[in-house]
């Protein structure tokens, strides 16, 4: 089994009208790009579904959520 099934079933996966919630607690090294590169989304939408006014402060434990 990838990593990446394996990350996303150890997540709470939570169904909307809008699509897909995806948890995602933000890691030591964490950096909004990496984190939108890693799940195939752009980092204004990341920002965006986030309510994150600069991409590039992120805190260690901060609760992001990935829209699929």
């Amino acid at each position: 089994m990838s990593t990446e099934k394996l990350a996303i079933h150890d997540e709470q996966l939570n169904q909307t009208s809008g699509g897909t919630l995806l948890p995602y607690r933000v890691k030591p090294g964490d950096s909004l790009a990496a984190i939108a590169e890693q799940y195939h989304v752009s980092v204004s939408d990341l920002a965006r579904w986030n309510n994150i006014e600069n991409p590039d402060i992120l805190t260690v434990g901060q609760q992001l959520v990935i829209k699929y």
